[in-house]
């Protein structure tokens, strides 16, 4: 099941014509504005249901809160102000800092105004998890299942257009996350070893492994001294 294409058609209408009038968009430029957003909210949910525990995140939070009732009067959903605020919130909670950058991406892909972009994504990622919600209910979908629905969506990582742009997205800030995680323990392996046996001009090494270094054992009062040592 083709999400993005379902939704593209169930807004055609009504919900497009307020989407376009309230950002000054003609009926081709919304369309593109909206399948581009599409695009850039299920990337981002893919990415999210990549982990097992942002899967059981996603799958908790539709259950509980996206019935897929929204979809029942969509024209009037894109007037609420609380679709565009639950959107703002699901938006933070999929692409966190990179929420900008995604806006910015969608803008320019479709070749709108950023202000457009974030008014549309804002409004269309209720609309979203109502239809996985509905679906999900439909067809009794476990975590298992509604992975394997997100994940079989077209226009999404590997499509060589946007869905990839946001999927790299996720890739840079993983990478960064790796960094920060590889210098924390670059720190803390540079550990302090004991010279045990040493006379007081003993005299300090470095060690390549986890070792304990015995300078010397003539000294009948052995002094005790830590010594940086670095395990490359």
């Amino acid at each position: 099941m083709d999400i993005k294409q379902i939704l593209l058609e169930q807004l055609s209408g009504a919900a497009a014509e307020k989407l376009g009038s309230r950002n000054g968009l003609d009926q081709a430029s919304t369309n593109g504005a909206m399948d581009s957003a599409l695009t850039a909210i299920l990337s981002g949910l893919q990415q999210e249901a990549g982990s097992k525990k942002g899967a059981n995140k996603l799958d908790t939070a539709i259950a509980k809160d996206h019935s897929g009732s929204i979809l029942d009067n969509l024209a009037g959903a894109v007037d609420s102000d609380t679709t565009k605020l639950d959107g703002g919130k699901i938006l933070e909670h999929i692409f966190g800092k990179n929420t900008n950058n995604v806006t910015d991406s969608v803008a320019q892909n479709s070749g709108v105004s950023g202000a457009a972009a974030s008014d549309i994504l804002t409004t269309l990622a209720p609309i979203v998890l109502g239809q996985i919600g509905k679906q999900k209910q439909s067809e009794g979908l476990d975590v298992g299942g509604l992975v394997n629905i997100l994940l079989g969506q077209k226009g999404g990582k590997g499509d060589g257009g946007l869905g990839d742009v946001v999927s790299g997205m996720f890739n840079k800030k993983n990478a960064g996350l790796l960094a920060l995680i590889l210098g924390f323990l670059k720190l803390f392996l540079r550990k302090k070893v004991i010279l045990t046996r040493a006379p007081h001009s003993e005299q300090a090494g470095w060690c390549e492994k986890s070792c304990l270094i015995e300078v010397d054992n003539t000294s009948t009062q052995p002094s005790f001294q830590w010594y940086n040592a670095w395990y490359g």
